[in-house]
């Protein structure tokens, strides 16, 4: 009897572990999300090509005002550098996503006429003519290649180039960040006769 007691009391200790973990993981993992929100909502952070301070995101004219002075240096035209090459590298990878999926369009239409071939030759015991039937599913198939190929291409140059450009930004705003000087966020979100905005206070 002892024994079996000894032996339900390991069984129930070992389900709850094994219960238990995935709750704690479940919460160790909705801490740290909740962590990264938190910390994202203090200071400079990127938000696209915008840049979103103490969790709001700027005007282009407080934008404008907190890069002009990140330890005495004018970030503004690196910033304007930054989202042109961001939206290349958009454009590219959009554009050679719309190539790829062209070429594979391509591909359905020539295995459509090889279908039909294969069909037409079993309903005529080969007699008719495959060639003409054929020609245009090559023609199909070598360009959707080239589409894919071309989309692919476009594709790998791209995304490196966004990638980049969006950690350049991100250097940027954690360079407000850990900035001596600086332009204060009570400057950048100071009051004004007309609500919120650009206030220059002595």
């Amino acid at each position: 009897m002892r024994k079996l007691f000894i032996l339900l009391v390991l069984l129930m200790t070992v389900c709850t572990t094994v219960f238990a973990e995935p709750g704690e993981k479940k919460e160790a993992r909705r801490a740290r999300k909740d962590s990264i929100k938190v910390a994202e909502m203090v200071g400079a952070h990127r938000k696209g090509t915008k840049i979103k301070l103490d969790g709001i995101v700027l005007t282009p004219e407080q934008q404008t005002l907190l890069l002009s002075n990140i330890d005495s240096l004018d970030f503004n035209p690196e910033w304007a550098a930054y989202k042109k090459q961001r939206h290349l590298g958009n454009g590219l990878a959009i554009g050679g996503s719309v190539l790829v999926g062209a070429g594979a369009a391509a591909e359905v239409v020539a295995l459509g006429y090889v279908m039909v071939g294969v069909l037409v030759a079993a309903l005529t015991l080969g007699q008719a003519d495959m060639n003409e039937i054929l020609k245009p599913a090559g023609y199909w198939a070598t360009g959707g290649l080239v589409a894919a190929g071309v989309g692919a291409g476009v594709m790998a140059v791209g995304i490196p180039i966004r990638v980049k450009a969006d950690k350049n930004m991100k250097v940027i705003c954690e360079g407000y960040n850990n900035a001596t000087v600086r332009v204060e966020s009570s400057v950048i979100f100071g009051t004004t006769a007309s609500g919120i905005g650009l206030s220059f206070n002595f």
